[in-house]
């Protein structure tokens, strides 16, 4: 399901994510096999949304989604992951940034080999964590998608008209876009973020890929929230949000 929304309003609460012991018992196991085979991955703090229905529960109202938040870690997001998303009271809510181009097409990323996702494509964007939240709790959202936009393509949001923002529902995921129309042709746009990743010593993207109206969405690799926001954002899905 995707959804226009006005704004996100998240805030982290005390607490942690609420696997069942039997589910924590097997995470650090699952999590050593992780780094066996990707020494690259490392066990950071992310953001997890509590699922709708609990206190605090992911909700929308008058295009306002809203949610409290708890601390979780990676290793228990990938062991949750890996397991096919048991129901554990948590959502995976997160930004993404939708860029568009003058000629009407998306451009997405494929991951790289280091990372968790290796060969996956979907919109530059990354789990919220704690270092997104301010003092009082709030979490930045649309910071978040600007600076993972930057860190993983070189774009920069300010460069960019702000075309609004969707939320894409896809089971346990709500992935929340935030869309940039670069005043640049697709081809033009895809240049200039393979020559950044070409000077990136660390780099998050194998590459990038522009999806154009007509292409083929059907590809495995395709996240199911990128193709949602792929097949309603380029061509006569587009107008449908006022878009085209």
């Amino acid at each position: 399901m995707l959804q226009a929304v006005d704004d996100v309003r998240l805030q982290l609460v005390p607490g942690a994510w609420p696997l069942t012991d039997e589910i924590r018992g097997r995470v650090d196991e699952h999590w050593r096999a992780q780094v066996a085979a990707n020494p690259h991955l490392w066990n950071g703090k992310v953001l997890g949304a509590l699922a709708p229905g609990l206190p605090g529960g992911v909700a929308i109202k008058d295009g306002v989604i809203s949610a409290h938040v708890v601390e979780g870690d990676f290793a228990s997001f990938i062991a949750w992951r890996d397991w096919g998303f048991p129901e554990v009271g948590i959502r995976n809510l997160f930004g993404s940034a939708l860029v568009l181009s003058t000629d009407g097409a998306i451009i997405f990323g494929v991951m790289a080999d280091t990372t968790a996702n290796a060969g996956k494509i979907y919109p530059p964007g990354g789990s919220l964590e704690p270092s997104d939240c301010d003092a009082e709790g709030r979490v930045g959202l649309v910071a978040s998608i600007e600076r993972e936009l930057n860190e993983e393509t070189g774009l920069i949001a300010t460069d960019a008209r702000c075309e609004g923002m969707l939320a894409a529902f896809d089971g346990p995921r709500v992935a929340i876009g935030r869309l940039f129309r670069f005043a640049a042709r697709a081809s033009d746009l895809v240049d200039e973020i393979m020559a950044n990743l070409e000077r990136q010593e660390e780099r998050e993207l194998a590459r990038v890929v522009a999806f154009r109206p007509g292409d083929d969405l059907d590809s495995p690799m395709l996240m199911p929230y990128a193709r949602t926001f792929a097949a309603s954002l380029v061509g006569d899905g587009a107008r449908a949000f006022g878009l085209g």
